[in-house]
């Protein structure tokens, strides 16, 4: 067996393509393309982001074809995802960190590649886009009467013509992006808290909702994805309404019990998921303009 190989390697020109001695990884000795202790490839290129992205296609899609039934089970089957895990049938499907990760990393680079925060940011006023917000901000600040009010929405106005410099919101959005994705992972063990507590007569692992908690994020990430297409971008109104649906079969199927309690648990889990994702999404976004508010 060893004479193909030899010759295989004796032909090869470029070095950087011949086989080792010694595996890499395990140092047993090197007898073909794999390593007979450990199973690793003996041979090794640069990484480039074409070999990245064949590793990626042939490891989730061609060789073990995990991408595609993951996918299936996650977008069009809510919950069956989370029981397939639970049931021990892990091997075909992409795991559950894995899966969030993917769809998180694809909506944070798709949104900072298109720009969605746009050069000039504009406030709503009886339903009326505001061309120059910080003098509306200005104006009412000079109305108000209480003073701890008027010293908030001053700080607003304050940063609003700062993101009106040149260069300040591109630097604004840069680190607001940056930092997102870090604070909404934090939020993963806050949120399966939450789903732990609201079934806590149910008497189960807090894993099972940390895993629960993965998967339904994974999909509110790929409906999110979606949204950046500019054909479905008219409609994100509906994306709401959709993950909530998702969110309530989820639960009703996991779960289990009648519909009616799902439906209350779902609407209670929602608003809590909501009120929460915006309070760490305006923290971010003052910590990423510098803004400190002062109130004595």
């Amino acid at each position: 067996m060893r004479g193909p190989y030899l010759r295989l390697r004796n032909s090869m020109a470029d070095t950087s393509h011949a086989l080792p001695d010694n595996c890499p990884n395990c140092d047993a000795p090197v007898h073909g393309p794999y390593c007979a202790q450990c199973g690793q490839e003996t041979v090794h290129e640069l990484p480039t982001l074409r070999e990245f992205a064949h590793e990626y296609l042939h490891h989730y899609v061609a060789a073990d074809g995990k991408l595609l039934p993951t996918l299936k089970l996650l977008l069009f089957k809510p919950g069956q995802l989370t029981l397939e895990y639970l049931a021990g049938r892990r091997a075909q499907y992409v795991k559950p960190l894995s899966i969030y990760v993917t769809f998180s990393f694809l909506f944070f680079l798709f949104l900072s590649l298109m720009g969605s925060i746009q050069s000039s940011p504009l406030v709503y006023v009886d339903n009326r886009p505001v061309a120059h917000p910080e003098q509306h901000l200005a104006k009412l600040a000079a109305s108000e009467a209480d003073p701890d009010d008027r010293k908030v929405v001053d700080a607003i106005a304050g940063v609003m013509t700062e993101l009106q410099q040149p260069g300040k919101l591109a630097e604004f959005s840069e680190h607001l992006l940056h930092r997102l994705p870090y604070a909404v992972f934090a939020l993963m063990p806050v949120f399966a808290a939450l789903f732990a507590f609201v079934y806590r007569n149910r008497h189960k692992n807090y894993g099972v909702h940390v895993l629960f908690t993965l998967h339904l994020n994974a999909f509110i990430f790929a409906v999110f994805l979606l949204c950046l297409i500019p054909a479905v971008r008219a409609h994100s109104g509906c994306a709401a309404a959709a993950i909530f649906a998702y969110l309530v079969v989820a639960l009703k199927r996991v779960h289990e019990g009648r519909w009616w309690p799902q439906l209350a648990r779902g609407l209670l889990l929602g608003t809590c998921y909501a009120l929460l994702s915006g309070m760490v999404i305006g923290v971010v976004m003052i910590a990423s303009s510098g803004l400190q508010l002062r109130l004595h």
